[in-house]
């Protein structure tokens, strides 16, 4: 391996240990420069670089590793940031779901799965900012764990709604399905929105 970026800064690659791609990413994390922080992007040999399956990055030996840069952020950036494009996010959520629900309804499995896989892994995407969103909250509020109250009221109800919803899933009762997503996701879903911009006032 001849370069590693990370930030924009350059590291001598000797420093980083790891026989492949995962354990160099896991060496990067522990470093005290990048400790605590979370990696955002990978570019892999000039190319953007994500996994399509769990550990895939255990399959990158690190003599095929070139040139390896990182983005990084802190808990506290990706909340932030999420207070800034969360409403956005929410509307392209929002406007998925009609057509989710339709094809399902009218018994396309096939096409509705297929659309539906893709807003699953947006949902859960979605439930990972708002954790992180609500760490943030806490800390701005001295560190209590129960900082961000609504916030935590609307994620332990979107947690209930995406563990029915994927119970539905498994059992294949495609018309409940479409009915929890449509009034219970969709509603929950707009009334997060709602209150999504008047959450980060209090902050930094």
């Amino acid at each position: 391996m001849e370069q590693i970026t990370i930030d924009g800064r350059e590291f001598e690659a000797r420093d980083i240990q790891g026989a492949n791609l995962e354990e160099i990413l896991m060496t990067i994390l522990e470093h005290p420069s990048t400790n605590g922080r979370i990696i955002t992007g990978v570019v892999l040999n000039g190319e953007p670089y994500s996994e399509e399956v769990p550990h895939a990055a255990l399959e990158v030996e690190r003599g095929n590793i070139l040139s390896l840069s990182l983005n990084t952020a802190t808990i506290e950036d990706l909340g932030l940031d999420f207070l800034k494009s969360g409403p956005k996010f929410l509307a392209t959520l929002t406007e998925a779901l009609p057509k989710i629900v339709e094809t399902f309804r009218m018994g396309d499995e096939q096409e509705a799965n297929e659309h539906f896989l893709n807003f699953l892994e947006a949902l859960q995407l979605l439930m990972s900012m708002l954790e992180q969103t609500r760490n943030v909250l806490a800390l701005w509020q001295g560190g209590d764990e129960n900082g961000g109250s609504e916030l935590n009221r609307y994620l332990d109800s979107l947690l209930e709604i995406l563990n029915n919803i994927i119970t539905l899933q498994e059992q294949k009762d495609w018309i409940f399905l479409a009915d929890v997503l449509e009034y219970e996701l969709g509603d929950s879903l707009e009334r997060l929105a709602e209150i999504i911009p008047g959450l980060g006032q209090g902050g930094h």
